[in-house]
């Protein structure tokens, strides 16, 4: 038995359109899986699916908007009884709105934590009530954040959602530890996707992200992905509650 091996499964992956959740779920896919990409535009998500199409898998586009948080668990009941509930949830859908705390709007605060807490919560409640009612485990993989663990001055609705997302993967992976589904978060580091690209065209922040990093470079999406791979793989069936900081050795220095 090959411990990494995830042919046949099926995986859900939210914000799948672009970075991390795009290169999830393209690792994903090479790696046997049929995958469910989520994402709010419908022409993004047939993009990105023509891409993973090429690569002999089966692929279902499922355009939703997460901060319709009551309608999350509804819509996500219509989605399995259609096409099976999936072995493997990967929650990478998020945002970020930048400013200090002083100047930050509530509504500005409230989106962030809608997004990136409320919808995971919610999308992982309703995926696990689903499993446990067909007697089956599984995996759930967040996406967390440095600012899990640190943080930077204008960025508190940020690293307040993404704190909350560690929490959040604990407390789930203790109460449903029982039922076979295992639950953990990859923290990165500065990544270069789309949602960092004012940062990465910054020269002065470019340069503080690379003399910062022990690598000494931005990570790329795939550094995530395959992360996220070995924790939905057979390989990782004693790890749960876990948030694993893939960030260039950030963390680990001063």
């Amino acid at each position: 038995m090959n411990a990494f091996d995830i042919k046949g499964k099926l995986a859900l992956v939210t914000g799948a359109t672009r970075g991390i959740g795009l290169g999830a779920a393209q690792a994903l896919a090479e790696s046997g899986c049929d995958v469910m990409l989520v994402g709010r535009d419908e022409a993004e998500l047939e993009r990105a699916a023509a891409e993973l199409r090429g690569l002999g898998t089966i692929v279902t586009v499922l355009p939703f908007d997460l901060l319709q948080t009551k309608k999350i668990a509804d819509w996500m009941k219509g989605v399995f009884e259609q096409h099976g509930t999936p072995d493997i949830l990967v929650n990478s859908a998020g945002m970020s709105r930048r400013g200090m705390a002083v100047d930050q709007t509530l509504e500005d605060w409230n989106d962030v934590i809608a997004l990136n807490q409320t919808a995971m919560f919610e999308v992982c409640r309703t995926w696990a009530r689903a499993r446990m009612a067909e007697g089956e485990g599984g995996k759930i993989v967040n996406i967390a954040s440095l600012m899990t663990a640190a943080a930077r001055p204008g960025t508190s609705p940020y690293t307040a959602s993404k704190g909350a997302v560690g929490q959040l993967t604990k407390v789930l992976a203790v109460e449903w530890a029982s039922h076979g589904i295992l639950v953990n978060a990859i923290g990165p580091g500065y990544i270069d996707t789309d949602l960092n690209k004012s940062l990465v065209s910054d020269p002065k922040f470019d340069s503080w992200v690379k003399s910062r990093c022990p690598l000494g470079r931005w990570g790329l999406p795939k550094d995530i992905a395959w992360p996220i791979v070995f924790l939905a793989s057979p390989a990782a069936d004693f790890i749960t509650g876990q948030v694993i900081y893939v960030d260039g050795g950030w963390l680990a220095t001063f």
